[in-house]
C-alpha cells in the first residue's frame, strides 16, 4: 500500500484554477452517472432473468462433439466476464492489463480529486493499493467538509469517477476507431508473424515478422487469410487433405519402400528415416490405396492437388498422393513465407494455430514502430473495457463503491428533510443494489468456470 501528499498541492492548483468551468464538467458529470446508474440497475435485473429463461429452455440433449465449442461461445456472449490474468488473459499480454487498470483507475481517483478540491474540500492525499494482485487507487478527502456542502455539490463530488471513467470510453473508443484510417495510410496489408510462443515446433523455423505466403497451398495474404485456412485445414478430413502431383516415374524413383496394400493405421515408412513420409495414392489398375515412402521436402515441391483429375494437365499417369496420418489429427503441412525455404510441420493443426499470432498490416517506413497497430491499440482495448467496468460497477448503489454515497446524496438531495426515511430508503437500496451485483457477479463465475 502506497500513500503520499505529494499530489495535494498539484490537485489544488488544477481544481481551483477556473473552478467555474470545473463546476459546469462535473455538474455534466450528475447527468452521465445518472444515467449509467439506471442502464447498469436495469442490466443487473435483466440478465439473471435472461438466464433464468435460458436455463428452462436450454435442451439437455448436446452433441459431445459441439459442448467445447458451445462453452467458449457462451463464454464470449456473456456481458459481465471475470477477467483473471493466465486464465483468460494470455500472459504475453500482462503488461497491457496492469497499465490499462492503473490508467483507469488514477484516471477515476483523478475525477474525485479535482471535483473535490473545485468545490474547497480539502484532499488529505492519495494513494495505491494491490489487492489480490489487482491495483486500485483511491483518494483521501476530508469527510467533514464534504458532509458540510450541500448535496448538490456532494454528487459532483462523487460522481466524478464514473464520469471521467466514461470520458476514458470514448476517448478509447474514438482512438480505435480511427487507428483503421491510420493504419490505411501507413501501412501494408499482409500477413505479417508478430509472435511465436517459445514452446511452439515452429519457434527456431519461422522467424518473426517473415511474411506468409500459404499453407498446405491455400494462398494466405492477410492474417484473417491465415486463421480461415487454418479452420479450413483443421475442418477436413485427413483423406480429403491436399496433395501432390506426382507421376509414376517419379513416384518410383522417390520412394524407398512401397505397399500394394496400404492398412488405416499402419506408417508405410515405419518411422525409418525424419525426412520420409508415406503418401498415399490410388491406381486404376489397384483396388485398394498404395503407400509409398518419399522425402516429404522433395514431395511438397509438386503441384497441390485434391484428386487424380487434378493432376492429369502434368501427364496422363499422374497421381494425386496425399500424407498419410494413422489418428486423424497428425498433418503434414507446408508453411511457405518470406525469409527462408518452406517449413514442413508435423503434428496438430491446434498447436500453430495456439502458437503463431499474425497481424494483417506492416510499416511503409521504417521509422514507424509496430506497436502502433498491436501494443497500443490492445492497449486502448483494455482501457476501454475497464474503464466501463469502473463506471458500471461504481454506478450500482452497493456498499464500498461510489455508488452508495451517490445515491446518499441523491436522496439527500431530493428530500432534505426526511431523516429518517431517508436512512430506511437508503439502506433499502443499498442492500437491493449489493444483493443484484453480489448475484451478477457469482453468475459470472460460474457461467465462466463451471458450466
Amino acid at each position: 500500500m502506497f500513500y503520499t501528499t505529494a499530489f495535494n498541492r498539484l490537485f489544488y492548483r488544477i481544481g481551483s484554477r477556473n473552478a467555474h468551468l470545473w463546476k459546469i464538467w462535473f455538474t455534466l458529470g450528475i447527468i452521465v452517472t445518472a444515467t449509467i446508474a439506471v442502464c447498469a440497475c436495469a442490466t443487473l435485473v435483466f440478465l439473471p432473468t435472461r438466464y433464468a429463461y435460458e436455463l428452462s429452455q436450454r435442451s439437455d440433449t448436446v452433441r459431445s462433439e459441439n459442448l467445447t465449442m458451445t462453452k467458449q461461445n457462451e463464454r464470449d456472449k456473456l456481458l459481465i466476464q471475470p477477467i483473471i490474468p493466465g486464465v483468460n488473459v494470455p500472459l504475453d499480454q500482462i503488461v497491457h492489463f496492469f497499465l490499462a487498470l492503473l490508467v483507469c483507475t488514477v484516471f477515476h481517483e483523478f475525477g474525485h480529486a479535482v471535483a473535490a478540491t473545485a468545490e474547497q474540500v480539502h484532499l488529505n492525499g492519495c494513494g495505491y493499493f494491490l489487492f489480490l494482485l489487482y491495483p486500485g487507487a483511491y483518494v483521501d478527502l476530508n469527510h467533514e467538509q464534504v458532509e458540510m456542502i450541500s448535496a448538490y455539490r456532494q454528487l459532483r463530488i462523487y460522481c466524478a469517477g464514473v464520469y471521467h471513467n466514461m470520458v476514458l470510453v470514448l476517448f478509447a473508443l474514438g482512438f480505435l476507431l480511427l487507428n483503421p484510417f491510420f493504419v490505411r495510410n501507413f501501412y501494408i496489408e499482409t500477413a505479417m508473424v508478430s509472435r511465436v510462443v517459445k514452446e511452439s515446433p515452429l519457434a527456431h523455423s519461422l522467424p518473426v515478422y517473415s511474411t506468409i505466403q500459404s499453407i498446405d497451398g491455400c494462398v494466405v495474404n492477410t492474417a484473417n487469410d491465415w486463421y480461415q485456412c487454418l479452420r479450413l485445414i483443421r475442418d477436413r478430413r485427413p483423406q480429403d487433405s491436399s496433395g501432390y502431383c506426382l507421376t509414376q516415374a517419379e513416384i518410383q524413383q522417390l520412394s524407398s519402400h512401397t505397399e500394394y496394400n496400404q492398412t488405416i493405421n499402419h506408417d508405410c515408412c515405419q518411422n525409418l528415416s525424419q525426412k520420409n513420409y508415406c503418401f498415399l495414392y490410388h491406381l486404376k489398375q489397384h483396388s485398394s490405396e498404395i503407400g509409398a515412402c518419399m522425402e516429404a521436402r522433395t514431395v511438397t515441391q509438386h503441384p497441390v492437388c485434391f484428386l487424380n483429375s487434378d493432376c492429369q494437365r502434368y501427364g496422363s499417369d499422374s497421381s494425386c498422393v496425399y500424407p498419410f496420418t494413422a489418428d486423424n489429427i497428425t498433418r503434414l503441412i507446408r508453411i511457405s513465407h518470406s525469409q527462408g525455404p518452406s517449413i514442413l510441420f508435423v503434428g496438430s493443426i491446434n498447436e500453430i494455430y495456439r502458437t503463431i499470432t499474425l497481424q494483417s498490416y506492416r510499416a511503409k517506413y521504417n521509422f514507424i514502430p509496430t506497436i502502433l497497430i498491436t501494443d497500443i491499440p490492445l492497449f486502448f482495448q483494455y482501457v476501454g473495457a475497464f474503464s466501463f467496468a469502473l463506471a458500471f460497477f461504481n454506478a450500482v448503489p452497493c456498499y464500498g463503491l461510489d455508488g452508495q454515497y451517490i445515491l446518499s446524496a441523491f436522496i439527500e438531495y431530493y428530500s432534505p428533510n426526511l431523516h429518517r426515511k431517508r436512512h430506511a430508503r437508503l439502506t433499502f437500496a443499498l442492500i437491493i443494489g449489493t444483493g443484484l451485483l453480489a448475484l451478477n457477479v457469482l453468475l459470472a463465475f460460474v457461467r465462466y468456470f463451471l458450466l
